[in-house]
């Protein structure tokens, strides 16, 4: 994968406020190959490639956190500060997005922190309110999932599955040190049976929960089968924030404390990453997603930035 970097900077001469070029993509396909090996090891990271930035201009984050891309190519960013989600979609800002509404800078929604969106193109959010809120296409409003029992405190990540007619929403309940799975419809609550302080951000692959947590690692826990899930853990970050895996199902982590995103092959994990994506140009990197030919695309609350790593 080559690492040269494209980045999302603020202005440019020949484009206009708010839009931004972005290199097309593939469609998000998934890969379901059994787990069948457990990382058990401490690792040191060590820069491999410091990517040379070109800059492309975006308009006007404030403190972005969370992304996702959806089967369609579209690229959407919580910014958070801003209190919006921005759609992107061939490369420039869809200003008529959400359809319908008067306000042309994004959906409005308060402190979006983590987002998804599933195979139907639907989109889910978490931010400072309880509940996860989903969304379809086109930005219109449907349904809050939220309970009483389980009120959430400051929830940093999302997942989705999506079973013919039926969904599944994980949610790291932050504040709380827990996750919470919502079964759609239905809108069932549930525990999940992980142990992990100050869980953060989600992804799922092969069958699997990949949980990036405060407390240095990212945790492993399978989907089905025991109550107590089997779990492994890869040590060695500080403060991993988001977790995404490509069509290989290699894992990126956003290890925001090293200001770095590492990349692990998949299926067995050596004594250290592959890649190390980002160093010296990220600030505080949070949100990441991946596309098909495994572009890396980050959101850096420190820099206010987006950034693709091709």
């Amino acid at each position: 994968m080559s690492l040269t970097a494209l980045l999302f900077g603020i202005s440019c001469s020949n484009q206009t406020p708010n839009s931004a070029f972005i290199a097309p993509l593939q469609t998000v396909s998934a890969n379901n190959q059994p787990w069948t090996n457990t990382p058990t090891f401490t690792f040191t990271p060590t820069p491999s490639i410091t990517p040379t930035p070109i800059p492309y201009p975006v308009g006007g984050f404030n403190s972005p956190y969370a992304l996702a891309i959806d089967s369609k190519n579209n690229i959407y960013v919580g910014d958070t500060g801003n209190n919006l989600i921005k759609q992107f979609i061939g490369g420039y800002l869809n200003t008529n997005w959400p359809s319908g509404k008067v306000k042309s800078n994004g959906l409005a929604f308060t402190s979006p922190k983590a987002i998804t969106t599933d195979s139907l193109g639907n989109l889910y959010v978490v931010g400072s309110g309880n509940g996860v809120s989903k969304y379809d296409t086109f930005g219109n409003f449907i349904a809050l999932y939220s309970n009483n029992t389980f009120v959430m405190s400051g929830p940093l990540g999302l997942a989705v599955t999506v079973n013919g007619a039926a969904s599944t929403s994980y949610v790291s309940d932050t504040g709380n040190n827990r996750i919470l799975s919502i079964s759609m419809p239905g809108e069932t609550f549930s525990i999940f049976p992980a142990t992990v302080a100050g869980p953060q951000g989600l992804a799922i692959g092969n069958g699997y929960l990949y949980v990036a947590g405060n407390d240095g690692n990212v945790h492993i826990y399978a989907l089905a089968g025991s109550p107590t899930p089997t779990t492994s853990l890869i040590p060695g970050f500080n403060n991993p924030y988001a977790v995404a895996l490509d069509s290989s199902n290699d894992l990126f982590v956003s290890d925001k404390g090293n200001k770095q995103i590492e990349e692990f092959a998949a299926g067995s994990y050596s004594s250290s990453p592959v890649n190390i994506i980002g160093l010296g140009m990220l600030v505080s990197p949070e949100g990441i997603a991946l596309d098909y030919s495994a572009n890396v695309y980050v959101v850096d609350s420190g820099n206010s930035e987006l950034f693709q790593f091709p």
